[in-house]
């Protein structure tokens, strides 16, 4: 994988067991991982979130 550049990124995975095999696979390859959910219109989304290097959330 290439390097991100310490760019923020998401991935919408609807199924549980699939955002662990990813949230796996990221974290071993030396990427920042969190995951979380957002609503909109209704409906609640679940994400992965990834980056690599220096990055700063809030």
């Amino acid at each position: 994988m290439n390097d991100n550049g310490g760019k923020l990124r998401r991935l919408y995975i609807s199924k549980p067991d699939d955002r662990e095999t990813v949230i796996v696979i990221l974290a071993r390859n030396g990427y920042t991982v969190r995951q979380g959910k957002e609503r909109s219109e209704g409906k609640t989304y679940s994400f992965v979130e990834y980056w690599k290097g220096a990055y700063h959330i809030g």
